[in-house]
């Protein structure tokens, strides 16, 4: 008797192995990227200027009221109008809480003993907002002291 092949594309091994190495490497793309926000989902993205940005790094999170909202895009050394450096936190955050209230207060606060830090936002009750894209004044953001600084002085 002859034996049947099976018309299906779906019989062939290379293909299967093709489209099984396809398929993990999309995954091991969207798992490697997960960090910086996943492809194609809409968000909210402001500058923060801030005297010091006390060991806050790419990638550290966002809170608002004990939430996590978004994650820290970039840090940039820049200078303020008086010449003083200073640095420029890149937002990204959730497109759900904004725009932001122009009033809102930004602080960096340690996260845990380890020295772990992260960016709390204080939304304000301003009628006014925030466009994407905006730059947050130097004026609304403080760091808090941490206890290593305190030590050291001892």
């Amino acid at each position: 008797m002859n034996a049947r092949r099976n018309p299906s594309g779906f019989g062939n091994p290379v293909l299967i192995g093709a489209l099984t190495v396809l398929v993990v490497i999309v995954a091991v793309f969207l798992a490697y990227n997960a960090n910086n926000g996943l492809p194609f989902v809409p968000s909210y993205t402001l500058k923060v200027q801030v005297d010091d940005a006390s060991e806050l790094t790419h990638g550290a999170e966002v809170h608002m009221g004990g939430a996590l909202v978004g994650f820290v895009d970039s840090v940039q050394a820049e200078r303020a109008p008086s010449g003083q450096p200073i640095a420029v936190l890149g937002l990204k955050l959730n497109k759900s809480i904004g725009p932001l209230p122009v009033n809102s207060t930004f602080a960096i606060r340690l996260k845990g003993a380890i020295g772990q830090k992260y960016l709390a936002i204080g939304p304000g009750n301003s009628k006014r907002t925030f466009q994407d894209g905006a730059t947050v004044p130097l004026g609304q953001t403080s760091a808090a002291v941490d206890l290593d600084q305190v030590l050291s002085m001892f």
